[in-house]
């Protein structure tokens, strides 16, 4: 346990594991802090006797929710390792899958043995651009719970030599493109190699939702599509995209305040779901999002008065349809929700 921040911890630990982040919402210690990882306690605020108290309590959390502690109300937040995807392949739908996973912030490794086609992997945006036999490749890719793999060579013999080292590995999802022809014969090889049953059953092939795609981007869109459907039905919350925990980071390092925004509970229709984040700067930019539209423009109004105190703070924000406030009915789109606000202040923590 150390003086270091949580974004600086989750960062350096590049966010490898399954998290628990427990939050203190009221009483003597509001804004403590306690964080899990694969059980054990890693980080921690200057305060958080309490936490520290029913440490077995959130060792035993398996869900994203409230506890209540000691007569204190607990915001427990269960999420894993950022997501990443490997696209094994560099023709035009693996260069457009890896365009649109960048729009989405997911960090891309890309693979494929020709230098033409890793090239065009570079220009589209991939992260890491591995030129390299796919085999040799893949050694040296760990594989992992938030781990999405789409198998998109240029004939089902490279598409065997990548799923014979995939399967064998830890992945959250696995897809390969080609005709049902084509996935039935990589099966029935897969198969006869000795690779275990459950997961060639697992395997999506053909890859990607049935949207009637045809073009390249279509089709990169389908397995997009499929993979977000995949990573959102885990039972744990987007956790820190990277594109805000670098914001995180720099803000501390440039000792500029800010406020983390955090949904922390939903019901109805509301646009985001619950541990969705959004950091508001002074200057009111924001990096992420708990909604848009006026909901946001509402969360975003109570972070700059927060951050007008400068001092560390943390507030529940309600936001309801209840028809008592206009406005915040109007925000909260039909549905309501609760956002937690905290200051973050240079490794400063909330009193």
């Amino acid at each position: 346990m150390n003086r270091q921040t949580l974004a600086d911890v989750l960062q350096s630990t590049n966010q490898t594991g399954s998290y628990t982040l427990a939050t203190v919402l009221e009483g003597a210690e509001a804004g403590s802090q306690l964080l899990l990882r694969d059980g054990d306690a890693l980080w921690q605020t200057q305060s958080a006797e309490l936490l520290q108290r029913q440490l077995a309590v959130l060792q035993a959390c398996t869900a994203t929710g409230f506890l209540t502690l000691e007569g204190q109300r607990v915001f427990a937040e269960r999420f894993g390792a950022v997501p990443q995807l490997v696209v094994c392949g560099g023709g035009h739908v693996a260069a457009a899958l890896v365009k649109q996973a960048k729009l989405l912030g997911i960090p891309v490794l890309a693979i494929d043995d020709r230098e033409e086609f890793a090239q065009q992997l570079r220009a589209a945006g991939a992260d890491t651009v591995l030129c390299a036999p796919f085999a040799q490749a893949l050694q040296g890719v760990p594989g992992g719970a938030e781990t999405y793999f789409a198998v998109l060579t240029r004939s089902h013999v490279f598409d065997l030599d990548c799923l014979t080292r995939i399967l064998q590995k830890p992945a959250a999802y696995v897809g390969m493109m080609g005709s049902r022809g084509r996935a039935a014969l990589v099966r029935r090889q897969l198969l006869e190699n000795g690779l275990d049953s459950q997961r060639i059953d697992a395997l999506c092939a053909p890859i990607g939702l049935a949207i009637g795609a045809q073009t390249a981007a279509e089709i990169a869109l389908s397995i997009l599509a499929q993979i977000v459907q995949v990573k959102n039905a885990r039972p744990q919350t987007e956790g820190y995209p990277v594109a805000l925990l670098d914001a995180m980071v720099q803000a501390e390092k440039a000792h500029t305040p800010a406020v983390l925004a955090t949904i922390i509970a939903r019901h109805g229709s509301t646009p985001r779901d619950v541990g969705a984040k959004m950091l508001v700067l002074p200057d009111g930019s924001i990096v992420g999002s708990v909604g848009g539209g006026i909901m946001e423009h509402y969360t975003v109004q109570a972070a700059q008065k927060l951050l007008a105190q400068a001092v560390p703070a943390l507030q529940c924000l309600q936001l309801s349809a209840d028809g008592k406030n206009e406005d915040t009915a109007i925000a909260a789109c039909g549905g309501s929700m609760e956002v937690l606000l905290q200051t973050l202040f240079s490794g400063e923590e909330i009193k």
